[in-house]
């Protein structure tokens, strides 16, 4: 071997660990409260994000409590997007003392919502929820516009596809859940969703039977149950009226593929 190559090697080896390394420091620290709001971050923001969970899968975003390890992760962040669950309202305060330098951004900027906060299930407020994630990344870093913006475009072509396929294909008009997470969806689709839950509590034996009576009057077939919130009155109403039951997680990363799953299920 030629003893003149070896500076050479040596030279491109160094660039190319010096790449390695610097490569994920200009990628945007991003913290999210909720699983589906990584989705639509990473559906925008690709390799060019690291986003952080605060409430990780199969917890409740009413009543985990974050521990260290994800405290320590929101001092690195340059930006916290909300969702308005109670998680929320109860750690706002904390994440802005643990890092005041951080941009904190209502993921539904451009939605005027009711008090339920589940506006990552309609296809049409994702939409806006999308416009929202590009318009921080652009602002965040305007070097990599080119790169959001496609992302977006081809995500928005998704959730379009969406709705069209939610509005060819289903045809029940009605269904029941325990908690009140599809709203926005049903909204969407113009069909009639029946939540079990009332006032974040769980029914007495009067509503339930009340809820039962809805439920016929509806001709309801399906009943989705969630693995985050009890199940046992959604089976009860199920057995009554002889609907099939369905387990449908409201908080899977990507919302395209529950949205997708309610369709399928509500046909």
């Amino acid at each position: 071997m030629n003893a003149k190559q070896l500076p050479v090697k040596s030279e491109k080896l160094k660039v190319l660990l010096i790449l390695f390394f610097l490569t994920p420091l200009f990628a945007l620290n991003i913290s999210v409260t909720i699983l589906p709001q990584k989705g639509v971050v990473k559906a925008i923001g690709g390799d060019k994000v690291n986003v952080n969970v605060m409430v990780p899968p199969g917890n409740s975003p009413a009543t985990y409590a974050p521990n260290f390890k994800q405290l320590k992760e929101l001092k690195k962040s340059d930006i916290y997007f909300t969702i308005g669950v109670p998680f929320d309202k109860k750690y706002l305060s904390k994440i802005q003392e643990i890092n005041p330098e951080i941009k904190i951004l209502y993921f539904g900027n451009l939605i005027k919502t009711t008090n339920n906060p589940h506006i990552w299930l309609s296809p049409a407020l994702l939409q806006l929820q999308a416009k929202t994630v590009l318009d921080t990344l652009i602002d965040s870093d305007p070097t990599n516009r080119a790169y959001y913006l496609n992302n977006y475009k081809s995500y928005i072509k998704t959730l379009a596809n969406l709705e069209v396929k939610g509005f060819k294909n289903i045809h029940q008009k009605a269904f029941i859940t325990f908690h009140p997470s599809f709203y926005y969806f049903a909204k969407d689709f113009h069909i009639k969703q029946i939540a079990i839950q009332k006032e974040g509590k769980a029914p007495s034996f009067a509503y339930l039977a009340k809820i039962i009576k809805l439920a016929k009057a509806n001709g309801v077939k399906t009943v989705i149950i969630s693995p985050e919130f009890p199940t046992k009155y959604a089976k009860i109403v199920a057995d009554k009226i002889g609907a099939k039951v369905v387990v449908v997680s409201p908080l899977n990363e990507r919302p395209e593929d529950t949205i997708n799953q309610l369709t399928e299920v509500l046909k």
